[in-house]
């Protein structure tokens, strides 16, 4: 009984993992997988020692350039195993070993337990600052629990199964990360060393992909000729300038990661690798391209939905519902009051209507399109699906101030919204017009709002083949120098993180009330932290906010969560200052950098010219909306 216990454990622990469980007929693994685990696990094992290595450094007094150049060898060594060990033991990575340097909760800790900042990125933040030879003591801990950390997932994790079809994702993630995540500085916040960094992984992953030449099937053999040379184009493009603010990032992703992520498909489908969805990551690896529409799955976001979102039935009931004033208690407002079509699904207020003359929401209307594509909702994130948001616009006294009950007896009395509940729900509950199907309805509709065809999405997916050159010194600025890509990431450019895109983050910026340089005031909100949940009632979660996408940011003006920020110029410069410590605020915990970006006014300029193209309403706009007719209630039908 307890062989069997131990197995069934064993099992479901690969099964977190989102790794297949190899049976006893199914050892030896495949070649090619078979060698890329015993070189990582040696290539881990490195890893191990060069943390050894930094952990006795900082024992003693040391000489601060020996010091980081120790933090870079550690760096170098988990880059080479980063794209496998990121794939197999994402939530560890995050918490322990190179995560952002801020404070993180532990969501599988029963209590939510904060982590502090730790782990590679904050050692590279802190052991590249001038405050390095001030704080020995930290940096020791730092490098202690680093090891400590390292040591124990050698004991759990090795050695690594993994069969092809997870290599080729490691491979294909690898990629995204090294763009979205290294290329950035996201990972290197005090050396910005990313382009060097870049290189290790890239070289890693090709030494990695080069097993499957043994074994590659006759009609593969061309896209794993293909694949090496992008390899090593990749490589040289990097090797070409290696400096941060320079490099061009764009041509990398045109010429290397978008090609590379594309060939490596092909290969996979060549070689009679399977493919298929997977159940643990946002990424579409049937794509082919960063900013294709289908590079991110809805259905990650959306799987525990009453009825699948992509009904176009449920979508056509959810529009009519969206624009019907019909769902308010007074007949007054519908989802469209506050997101307008015309706005890119905002309204042009810093803060929205109520039913009450003189009365406003207490936070600015973010646009709806490409909203599907988070993990939580709200600015505040207090709420973790699109059709439980709902309810909170219905019950809210100042918006709808009504209830679902309330309102599914007046659906009822119109023969048209009974026939499209019926088409779409009928049979599944105890009645069709009630508030899962409502609420689904709405989200069906909102989950088709998505905006993946702007100018900048035709270039980069070589559909186009022309970009102005402003707006592409801008791309090369946000994802690099402006260091805006590090909280908006591509391909949304929201706060959903890359490579797997399945956690949305927010930041603390210290957004003031309004762009007042000379008397700045902070933002009195509390945020996150606010937010009623008690896993964020957390210190660091003070005055924290959802990243929103920029997409469609020239259409969505006022900026911010107050509304206060009028221009994109006015939000670049805040940015540009540091943020509100930048401009003297005394902000707790800020993520965002207080150091100015020392931009100039032209790449101010060519941040908002690139921001411009990524305006893509097509599809979406609405002239006009029919709404169903009730019967027995004229006035209704003059709404």
């Amino acid at each position: 009984m307890k062989i069997f216990t131990v197995s069934f454990l064993l099992f479901g622990f690969f099964a977190v993992l989102g790794l297949r469980f190899p049976s006893a007929g199914e050892m030896p693994l495949p070649d090619a997988a078979q060698q890329i685990t015993q070189a990582y696990t040696e290539n881990f094992l490195l890893f191990q020692e060069e943390t050894g290595k930094l952990a006795a450094l900082t024992k003693g007094p040391y000489e601060l350039p020996l010091l980081r150049r120790q933090v870079m060898e550690t760096r170098y060594a988990f880059k080479r195993i980063e794209f496998l060990f990121d794939y197999s033991k994402p939530h560890y990575n995050y918490l322990h070993i190179n995560g952002g340097p801020i404070p993180k909760v532990d969501k599988e800790d029963v209590n939510g337990d904060i982590v502090p900042p730790n782990g590679l990125q904050r050692l590279d933040e802190l052991v590249f600052s001038e405050e390095a030879m001030a704080q020995p003591e930290e940096i020791e801990k730092l490098a202690g629990d680093l090891k400590k950390s390292v040591d124990f997932i050698v004991k759990i994790h090795i050695p690594l199964y993994v069969a092809e079809t997870q290599a080729i994702e490691a491979l294909r993630s690898g990629i995204i990360r090294v763009f979205t995540l290294g290329l950035t500085g996201f990972d290197t916040p005090g050396s910005l060393n990313a382009v060097e960094e870049a290189m290790v992984s890239m070289q890693a992953m090709e030494q990695a992909f080069l097993f499957f030449e043994s074994g590659v099937k006759p009609k593969a053999k061309r896209e794993l000729q293909e694949v090496k040379k992008l390899y090593r184009k990749a490589y040289y493009l990097l090797a070409a300038n290696k400096k941060f603010d320079t490099f061009d990032r764009l041509a990398f992703l045109k010429q290397a990661v978008n090609p590379l992520y594309s060939k490596l498909l092909d290969f996979q489908l060549h070689n009679g690798i399977a493919t298929g969805p997977s159940s643990y990551h946002a990424q579409n690896y049937q794509s082919r391209n960063l900013f294709d529409e289908d590079f991110l799955d809805t259905y990650f976001y959306t799987e525990l939905s009453y009825v699948p979102l992509d009904n176009p039935k449920a979508i056509a009931l959810g529009k009519a519902l969206f624009y019907d004033p019909i769902l308010s208690k007074d007949g007054s407002l519908s989802c469209a009051s506050c997101h307008d079509p015309s706005k890119a699904f905002t309204d042009g207020l810093p803060k929205s209507k109520t039913h009450v003359p003189g009365k406003f929401t207490r936070r600015n209307s973010p646009t709806l399109i490409d909203a599907t594509f988070s993990s939580r909702y709200f600015w505040d994130l207090r709420e973790l699906t699109l059709e439980r948001q709902v309810a909170h616009v219905v019950h809210d006294t100042l918006e709808f101030n009504s209830d679902f009950r309330e309102i599914a007896e007046r659906l009822y009395q119109s023969p048209t919204y009974v026939q499209m509940f019926e088409e779409v729900y009928g049979g599944i509950g105890k009645k069709d017009i009630y508030s899962r199907s409502i609420s689904n309805a709405l989200a069906a509709y909102v989950n088709s709002l998505t905006s993946f065809n702007s100018a900048f999405d035709r270039y980069a997916r070589n559909e186009s083949p022309s970009y102005p050159e402003a707006a592409a010194r801008g791309f090369n600025l946000f994802m690099g120098k402006a260091a805006c890509g590090t909280c908006h990431f591509a391909p949304v450019f929201n706060g959903t993180t890359p490579p797997f895109y399945t956690e949305t983050e927010s930041e603390v910026l210290g957004v003031t009330l309004g762009f007042d340089t000379l008397h700045p005031q902070a933002d009195p909100d509390p945020g996150r932290a606010g937010n009623g949940l008690r896993k964020d009632a957390r210190p660091h979660y003070v005055s924290s906010f959802k990243t929103v996408t920029v997409r469609n940011a020239a259409l969505t003006a006022p900026y911010m969560h107050n509304g206060l920020f009028k221009t994109l110029e006015e939000v670049m410069e805040f940015y540009n200052r540091g943020g509100g410590a930048g401009m003297g605020l005394d902000i707790d915990n800020q993520s965002l950098s207080d150091a100015p970006l020392n931009l100039s006014e032209q790449e101010k300029g060519d941040i908002i010219a690139f921001l411009h193209t990524l305006t893509d309403t097509s599809g979406l706009t609405v002239d006009k909306v029919v709404l169903p007719e009730f019967e027995g209630h004229p006035e209704w039908n003059e709404r």
